[in-house]
């Protein structure tokens, strides 16, 4: 891993820790100067990820998508993105970046502490499938995500709907539809994923669909949220039950992302 690299890392790193805790400042003490501050700092923070991105993809030779460390990058890149557009476009709240940004610099520091060294790009990435199903994936993990933090705020605003610092939060029903809304964005992406998925499985393998523990928890969380949009559309499960059913959403999607290799080996190439 080259040193350029290594410091862009770093420097990233702690311009997303330093936005963080600007913008946490300014959650708590309700001034929006540090708001707009936190944000400029978020747009540096995506300049220093993309140039992260750009060389590690010049030094390997490949798109940064063969292991844990370069797709848990890819991953959180496309979250930041996703979520500084949508701010920007004002069709989601800023405040949920409390939440977006650590799972950024956590993620992407999880990656980076699994290691580093530049690994060969064998036959299964060979395939243009693979570019369209590591996208969409990481698609969906940003729109789950947003959705996620949506979620959260929503119940600790019905919590506590009197309390100062949850006060310029939209109402719980605003939260809801967002969270929905992203869902269903989200859910989209992920089915997108799976069926390129078992496109690039077939030329792979020879089979569309193998079962094994990647595969299946992916399956596992494309249900589980089938359920939350069954449950919401036709249970009237909406505001708090929908809000928790999100949070236990994101657990199963962590598992089918980073939490497979406890269930046994898998034929998936990857972290």
């Amino acid at each position: 891993m080259p040193k350029i690299e290594i410091l862009l890392f770093w420097i990233m790193i702690f311009v997303y820790v330093g936005a963080f805790a600007l913008h946490l400042f300014s959650f708590v003490s309700r001034k929006e100067k540090s708001t707009k501050f936190a944000f400029y700092l978020l747009w540096i923070g995506l300049a220093l990820h993309t140039a992260v991105g750009i060389v590690r993809w010049i030094t390997a030779a490949h798109p940064p998508v063969t292991d844990t460390y370069e797709l848990n990058l890819t991953g959180t890149w496309f979250a930041m993105l996703i979520f500084l557009i949508f701010a920007q476009l004002k069709k989601v709240e800023k405040t949920i970046g409390l939440v977006i940004i650590p799972i950024v610099f956590l993620v992407a520091g999880y990656g980076y502490m699994s290691g580093v060294e530049i690994q060969p790009m064998g036959p299964a990435f060979q395939s243009p499938w693979l570019i369209v199903h590591v996208i969409f994936a990481w698609l969906a993990f940003g729109c789950y995500a947003i959705a996620t933090g949506a979620a959260i705020f929503l119940l600790l605003k019905m919590k506590r709907p009197a309390g100062e610092k949850l006060k310029k939060l939209p109402e719980p029903e605003a939260l809801d539809l967002a969270a929905y809304r992203f869902i269903v964005l989200g859910f989209i992406n992920h089915a997108i994923m799976i069926a390129s998925g078992a496109i690039w499985a077939k030329k792979l393998w020879g089979h569309y669909w193998n079962w094994d523990p990647l595969e299946t928890w992916s399956l596992i969380s494309f249900l589980f949220y089938a359920f939350y949009l069954h449950a919401r559309s036709f249970l009237g499960w909406k505001m708090k039950k929908a809000a928790y059913l999100i949070l236990l959403g994101l657990l199963i999607l962590a598992i089918s992302y980073w939490g497979v290799e406890w269930f046994g080996p898998t034929m998936h190439p990857g972290p």
